[in-house]
């Protein structure tokens, strides 16, 4: 009799869950045309059920965390609960609850001058049984509305048989509307022009919208993608964005003409650069994302044709098939490998660059004489020498960082030859590579004649194997090459944790990276906190000097002002909270005949 019951909890959790995909399906077919972006949820009480769940919320419940983000409650709520209180009357979470199960918004942009303050959208939302309490919301908002402008006046208006509330900026029929909403069936219409929802009306109680277009193909190959399209989607339509930049361009060009400002030498246009990069090429752009009980998901799909050949093909792998490196240390902050090779980005770089017309012969006769002072040639004999695998390591703790990258070497001697001159041709006038010992390698620091701190320190070690990069402090370079040496001991991958994740991630990936991110989470609070203290002491210096006016607040101290005014430096979570709450982060980078996706993965970890 269990196993009955547990069968049909079962068939109807997964009724319920195919019932909301279901919806956003229907409501996908409705899509108007011209639509630039969707916001999708798939399910909004299961979403909030999974984040009350997460490592995420249980970390803001925590009392150390409460005491270092108090400066965000200063005035009794938490900055996102204070704009819905403003807005909807009740916190963010509490407006949330009241939405019974999907959302869906469409920004539908046919004209570059729409983009304005409030530009053409309609959403979709299920009301069942909540519909007092939606319609409550949105009165809540009309009068938060009417504190900007108090000439909003709401009134109610039938269009094609259903009853829709207007607030418009005045009395007048043809007053531009701030926001409206009507009911069709169990479905809520909020819509911020009479075109959108006279068609929104239309397509729900018919069934049937525009003609299905670019944007539906691309949602419906995004959700294949993703496994899905998760519980939640952003999506922004690239042919319809770029559409839009080229009216921008020609409006732009069109001013610039009547202005009389002509241009003067080589004058790019500005959609010869965009043709250059390739910007035809993105399609489609999309976040993804899904909580369960047992893992947070969120996908980056990128959509474009095959075999792109503008900044999307720098971007793809070059095989599937990814080896992850012994000698990459247990502990550090963030590891990653990759396949890419740097011949065809060369050639690729060069194609972009043939683009350009003219210009492109004044950037390619460069290159020979270059190669003739450095002793070698770029492609054959420095890009030549190297296989198609790049790894990357970094470390620190958040006012000190260093990071390694790696290249697998293919041919050493050809490599050995390139490196050499690159020695000679920097020693002739921009400084001298310094070599020193370390477990038997040779390390070789670049000292230039201008002083640099040890942030910005570049050095090269060539083990035979692997051509290894060093920025900033060289611990990192140091902990990979004893590593080499000695690789006795567990590796990064060897985690129980990471290796967890690998387990749940498809193999066919061209890159896969892991990120602490306890370790991730406790460096920016460090980071943070370092630089309001240093910001906090400029500015005690700085009042102590006399002279006219003020100087506006730099990016640093502006910064340290947002940080200053949400936590609270002196009560920084311990490093234990952080990892207590925050286990290891995975990515992990697929190359489609069409699209480019990066995958992001982690396990929730409980609190003690």
């Amino acid at each position: 009799m269990k196993r009955a019951t547990l069968l049909i909890s079962l068939l109807l959790a997964s009724i319920l869950r195919a019932s909301a995909a279901d919806r956003l399906e229907q409501w996908y077919n409705l899509m108007p045309k011209d639509t630039v972006g969707v916001i999708a949820i798939k399910n909004t009480p299961e979403l909030l059920a999974d984040w009350d769940k997460s490592s995420y919320a249980k970390f803001m419940q925590d009392d150390e965390a409460k005491r270092w983000m108090e400066p965000m409650r200063k005035e009794g709520d938490a900055p996102w609960d204070k704009f819905f209180k403003d807005t909807y009357g009740s916190g963010m979470y509490d407006t949330l609850k009241d939405y019974p199960g999907a959302l869906v918004s469409y920004l539908v942009i046919g004209d570059i001058t729409q983009f304005d303050k409030n530009p053409p959208n309609v959403s979709l939302c299920e009301i069942a049984g909540k519909q007092k309490e939606i319609e409550a919301h949105k009165l809540a908002e009309v009068e938060s509305k009417k504190k900007e402008n108090e000439d909003i006046k709401l009134r109610t208006e039938d269009i094609d048989g259903v009853s829709v509330q207007i607030a418009a900026l005045s009395d007048a029929p043809d007053a531009a509307w701030v926001l409206a909403w009507a009911v069709v069936g169990d479905v809520m219409i909020e819509a911020n022009t009479h075109a959108l929802m006279e068609y929104m009306i239309g397509a729900l109680k018919n069934n049937a919208g525009a003609p299905q277009g670019l944007a539906r193909e691309h949602l419906t190959r995004i959700g294949q993608v993703t496994n899905g399209g998760g519980d939640m989607l952003i999506y922004f339509n690239g042919v319809k964005l770029l559409e839009l930049g080229e009216q921008a361009l020609t409006a732009a060009e069109a001013k610039k003409k009547a202005d009389g400002k002509a241009a003067g030498g080589f004058d790019i246009k500005p959609k010869v650069i965009m043709d250059m990069l390739g910007a035809q090429e993105l399609q489609a752009f999309a976040l993804t994302a899904e909580l369960t009980d047992t893992e947070s998901r969120m996908d980056l799909t990128i959509l474009h044709p095959l075999k792109p050949t503008g900044l999307l093909s720098l971007m793809r792998g070059t095989g599937n098939e990814v080896t992850l490196p012994a000698f990459i240390p247990a502990g550090i902050l963030t590891a990653s490998v990759s396949r890419m090779d740097f011949g065809t980005v060369y050639d690729a770089l060069l194609g972009m660059i043939g683009k350009l017309g003219p210009m492109a012969m004044m950037v390619t006769m460069q290159i020979p004489p270059l190669e003739s002072q450095l002793g070698f040639k770029i492609r054959e004999d420095l890009f030549g020498s190297l296989a198609d695998e790049v790894i990357q390591v970094q470390d620190g703790n958040g006012t000190k960082e260093s990071q390694v990258m790696g290249f697998k070497i293919k041919d050493a001697d050809k490599l050995g030859g390139a490196l050499e001159g690159l020695k000679r041709y920097v020693g002739a006038g921009f400084g001298a590579f310094e070599e020193s010992d370390y477990l038997g390698f040779n390390i070789n620091t670049l000292k230039t004649t201008q002083t640099a701190n040890a942030a910005s320190e570049v050095a090269y070690c060539n083990t035979g194997k692997y051509l290894l990069i060093s920025i900033g402090g060289q611990d990192t370079l140091k902990k990979v090459l004893a590593r080499m040496k000695d690789p006795s001991g567990p590796s990064v991958w060897d985690n129980p944790h990471v290796q967890n994740l690998l387990s749940l991630v498809p193999k066919n990936y061209s890159g896969v990276g892991v990120t602490d991110a306890g370790r991730l989470m406790n460096m920016i609070a460090t980071a943070a906190a370092t630089l309001e203290s240093k910001t906090g002491a400029k500015a005690k210096a700085a009042a102590k000097k006399k002279g006219p006016g003020k100087k506006s607040p730099s990016a640093d101290e502006a910064v340290a002002a947002a940080a200053g005014s949400w936590f609270d430096s002196s009560a920084r979570p311990s490093n234990e909270t952080f990892e207590r709450y925050f286990g290891s982060l995975l990515s992990a980078s697929y190359s489609h005949p069409d699209a480019i996706q990066v995958h992001y993965l982690t396990t929730p970890v409980e609190a003690k």
